[in-house]
């Protein structure tokens, strides 16, 4: 079987780098879900996740390309979910990780649905290693790679909450911003308040900046995120009253220029 799975994988590289289609990605995924956790498969999963992600990497470098791509981005960053749940033990330590947390931070304001709910899918999961018996230990080196990109992934994640995208989809940016707080504690909490500070008081009042830093602050507490969903959503509403207010907040966040500043 290893010699079959061998080129099997290697001819789906080699497709996949020929025609861009995101099937191949899916299928990849499949294949992660069913042979991740075996040892003999090791060596070919990892060329092979290796391989796609750099592709997709070189191929999702700005929002235009997210929005003319969609499936792509999907299939990629359920892939890379996939990889977190089944084969960590490839999949953090790999030289790809950097690059793709950067290419999910240019996608996250994506408008597509799906594309977008994959993104953040990935980043929480990312977020929540510590849930995860085999991801625990490769806390570290998750840290290595987040922290340098905190602040921006947090603004980014503002800006998603606050108007960057659909109303729709405010309950998973919660979310991942919950859960970004829980991993990161009172560090992610600065990043959060040096991001609702550039908001100006035209916009939201001091009031409504503390609830929102009051509920993160439970979550960097390790308080019931059921529970704090509702004062963050409640802080989304006061930012989308209306057209003025949402365009003073988005142009105060800028969400897509921090990829200016990626931290290589």
């Amino acid at each position: 079987m290893g010699v079959t799975i061998g080129a099997m994988l290697e001819e789906i590289q080699s497709l996949y780098r020929q025609h861009h289609q995101p099937c191949f990605l899916y299928l990849s995924s499949e294949v992660i879900k069913i042979f991740g956790s075996d040892p003999s498969c090791a060596d070919y999963l990892k060329n092979l996740i290796e391989a796609l992600f750099q592709h997709t990497t070189r191929l999702l470098t700005s929002i235009q390309e997210f929005t003319a791509r969609p499936d792509i981005a999907d299939d990629c960053f359920l892939l890379a979910s996939r990889c977190i749940r089944y084969c960590p033990q490839l999949f953090i330590p790999s030289p790809v990780l950097p690059s793709l947390v950067d290419c999910s931070m240019i996608g996250i304001t994506v408008q597509h649905r799906e594309a977008s709910k994959s993104i953040l899918h990935f980043l929480s999961d990312i977020f929540d290693l510590a849930n995860s018996a085999m991801g625990a230990q490769f806390i570290p080196t998750r840290d290595r790679i987040i922290i340098p990109r905190g602040a921006s992934i947090t603004r980014i994640l503002v800006a998603s909450l606050t108007g960057a995208l659909p109303k729709s989809r405010v309950d998973v940016v919660s979310y991942t911003l919950l859960a970004l707080t829980r991993a990161y504690g009172s560090q992610a909490l600065e990043w959060a308040k040096e991001s609702v500070l550039l908001i100006p008081s035209t916009a939201i009042t001091d009031v409504e900046r503390s609830r929102f830093l009051a509920a993160l602050l439970d979550a960097a507490s390790g308080g019931d995120t059921n529970g704090l969903i509702v004062p963050v959503e409640e802080f989304s509403d006061v930012c989308r009253r209306n057209r003025a207010v949402q365009e003073i907040v988005q142009e105060a966040l800028r969400p897509l220029e921090l990829n200016l500043g990626i931290v290589s």
